[in-house]
């Protein structure tokens, strides 16, 4: 029996590989457009890299955040399309801190493009000092527009719109919640910055107060003020990592 074999010309060979680059590309592409539909409108993934959010979630958790509660944020606009109502007391959510400088237009088009391609663990956004940093923070919204707010030994006391007496705010929050408050430097004054006391503030229209829960070791509204509802990009509605914790923080 004689075998024969099959051969293709060099250009057969190179059109054929120029139609296998071009699936690549298009499953590639076709991929990159609905990751950034689904991340842009539906939900979205964030790592925990702090521990300010201790006990609630461990650095290195990994969570579900969903935009939809909130509204999704229009690309390149300050407008939000109309969500399910506003942050309440006890959401965890992501925020974009104040001192993250508004992204210039090709950082706001590739950020999600640096994020796709490294699995989110790198980002354009840079501080006032032009530093790299983490352009996003899961917090804990503990005031609403319309209160007034002081804190006495990292607890905070809040005093709602219309009300006569400050209330601890964990009395005023639907969702169950742990803070520690352990200081464990020697010496620290009650009178120091962020020693877990401070004066009334009082939030105006579309301001929300956002604390870590681990209040000795947070970055939040403490320092750098209360956040706008365009910088508070959606809620914690899931935690997925590690799989022993499965289930909502």
């Amino acid at each position: 029996m004689i075998g024969s074999v099959e051969r293709y010309s060099p250009a057969a060979n190179k059109r054929r590989a120029g139609f296998l680059w071009r699936r690549v590309l298009g499953v590639l592409l076709i991929t990159l457009v609905v990751y950034l539909v689904v991340t842009r409108f539906v939900v979205s993934s964030y790592r925990i890299d702090s521990v300010s959010m201790e006990p609630a979630l461990d650095p290195a958790d990994r969570v579900i955040v969903s935009e939809i509660p909130y509204g999704p944020r229009v690309p390149f606009t300050a407008h939000r399309l109309p969500g399910q109502g506003t942050p309440a007391r006890g959401d965890l959510v992501v925020v974009q801190p104040p001192f993250v400088t508004e992204p210039s237009l090709v950082a706001t088009i590739f950020e999600p493009l640096v994020g796709f391609f490294t699995l989110q663990k790198l980002s354009l956004f840079r501080d006032i000092y032009g530093g790299r940093v983490s352009s996003y923070m899961v917090k804990r919204v503990v005031g609403i527009p319309g209160d007034t707010l002081k804190l006495a030994s990292f607890t905070l006391l809040v005093r709602p719109r219309g009300a006569t007496a400050f209330i601890p705010e964990q009395e005023l929050s639907p969702v169950h919640y742990q803070v520690a408050t352990s200081l464990d430097a020697k010496g620290w004054s009650s009178s120091f910055p962020f020693s877990g006391n401070s004066a009334e503030i009082r939030l105006a229209d579309d301001q929300y107060f956002v604390l870590g829960d681990n209040r000795p070791d947070s970055s939040d509204s403490r320092s750098w003020g209360p956040v706008r509802l365009q910088r508070i990009v959606g809620k914690v509605v899931y935690r997925y990592w590690p799989p022993g914790s499965l289930g909502t923080p």
